[in-house]
């Protein structure tokens, strides 16, 4: 049976790598077509397996380069698939399990929001390209509450979670480490040739090397910071950030392999060091803390000297290595770049107080700057509420706002109840949420499309954990 799963999911992984890599040698549409039906069929037949296969492959997807401005991330069109699929069986009789919660209904209200604002924008179609990343990234959703309806199969999910962040893990932390052998001007033009065009895409690829923030400075020495296949090392800090909670409170609720996922975090919280991201730093202390908590009271005194270990052994690290530099220049607001941050967040709230009600228009940021930007342009207010409010106006981030809030509130609730492998499991995604909110201050992480992809996951098993059956998995 094992055997059988695994030759499923190889053959759809090589089918997703044929139709991203000809996408990038071929132009033919006759061909991408062909692919694109073979792949469907395998969804049709083995859906199941195929949103595995789906969560597996988000943080290695290829970029299909269809035109010299246009770049699809290949997890877009795989989750468009395995959606169309869901509808088409659903037609044919096949129950759909999507449960309806005010989660669902906040982020209904939100890609809505988003849509009328492109009434507005000064350039619709960019408006309607952002439009179409959220359209084809959604909807894993309700993908997500229908397929993990029990605690056998959340349990699956979060193993292969652990899987494949810890290959992606790897993958940046071997690219980190290479600078100290190959020197880090070698490491970049291999990682800028040979990785940026086939995971970013051509165009955005190239808008990525001319804006850089691969480097670092640290103690007088230029580093290039762990980036693994993400654009830039933010990115890969929120995918940690995000992930990292899930790997721990598996190890608290797993009685096997409890080694082997303490070994699994400790990895992902270095390479999150190695990212020198400040706002992962925040994020991640800002995790552990509300995890903590939260969860505190149930724990043994057996598990408390743990986490007080821990946190001890963390914080270690962060004083005794450069670590600590990067991280304490977060509250220096006399150095460069936070001057620069703050600069930013006014322009952004001047640009809000012209535009307060339905924004600038999704994705016209960069125009109500500057008339001449382009459509990949750099330009952003680095804070995602921000972002949300400058473009979609107040509206749009109360609907945010909602979302968010909606998940911490349902998850709390489950926290409270009794000891159970699902409370655990919520701590975890309370973890995740609160990393994701606290770093976001700092970036706008939901226009990646992999973090919003994981996002979802997430938002979905937040929502639906407590129609989830077997509790006691």
């Amino acid at each position: 049976m094992l055997q059988a799963k695994g030759f499923k999911i190889a053959l759809m992984v090589l089918g997703a790598l044929a139709l991203a890599l000809a996408a990038n040698f071929s132009a033919s549409i006759t061909f991408l077509a062909v692919i694109s039906l073979v792949l469907l069929a395998f969804f049709y037949f083995y859906s199941e397996t195929a949103f595995y296969f789906l969560v597996a492959y988000l943080p290695f997807q290829l970029a299909l380069n269809l035109a010299s401005d246009i770049d699809l991330i290949s997890g877009r069109l795989l989750i468009l698939l395995l959606f169309f699929v869901i509808i088409l069986k659903s037609l044919k009789g096949e129950k759909i399990i999507w449960s309806k919660n005010r989660i669902a209904a906040a982020l209904i209200l939100f890609f809505l929001i988003t849509l009328i604002s492109i009434l507005v924008a000064s350039n619709h179609i960019w408006g309607l390209r952002k439009v179409l990343v959220f359209l084809s990234i959604l909807p894993l959703f309700f993908l997500t509450q229908n397929f993990i309806t029990s605690g056998k199969k959340l349990k699956r999910l979060l193993w292969i979670i652990v899987g494949t962040t810890t290959v992606s893990v790897l993958i940046a932390f071997i690219q980190f480490i290479s600078q100290f052998i190959f020197g880090y001007e070698a490491v970049f033009n291999f990682w800028s040739k040979n990785i940026a065009s086939f995971f970013f895409g051509q165009s955005f690829g190239q808008t990525v090397l001319q804006n850089p923030s691969w480097f670092v400075n640290v103690g007088g020495r230029t580093l290039m910071r762990a980036i693994g296949l993400f654009p830039d090392p933010h990115m890969l800090a929120f995918f940690i950030g995000l992930m990292s909670p899930l790997v721990l409170v598996l190890f608290f609720g797993e009685k096997r392999h409890r080694r082997l996922l303490l070994l699994v975090y400790c990895f992902m919280l270095i390479v999150l060091f190695l990212t020198f991201s400040r706002g992962g730093y925040l994020g991640s202390l800002a995790s552990l803390l509300a995890m903590g908590l939260v969860s505190w009271k149930k724990f043994s005194q057996k598990t408390r000297i743990f986490i007080s270990s821990l946190f001890f052994v963390l914080a270690t690290v962060i004083i005794l290595t450069p670590v600590w530099v990067r991280f304490s220049s977060s509250f220096n607001l006399t150095e460069g770049s936070n001057l620069g941050r703050l600069k930013i967040w006014t322009e952004a709230l001047t640009q809000f107080e012209k535009a307060p009600l339905l924004g600038v228009g999704l994705g016209n940021y960069p125009l109500a700057l500057d008339f001449n930007a382009i459509y990949r342009s750099a330009v952003t207010s680095h804070n995602l509420y921000l972002d949300i409010l400058v473009e979609t106006g107040i509206f749009g981030l109360l609907a945010w706002l909602w979302f968010l809030g909606g998940m911490l509130k349902k998850l709390l609730t489950e926290i409270r109840g009794d000891l159970t492998r699902l409370s655990i499991i919520a701590t975890g995604l309370l973890g995740a949420i609160v990393y994701f909110c606290i770093h976001s201050f700092f970036e706008t992480p939901i226009f990646n499309p992999t973090i919003l992809a994981y996002l979802m996951i997430v938002s979905a098993l937040a929502a639906s954990l407590n129609n989830i059956s077997d509790k006691k998995f």
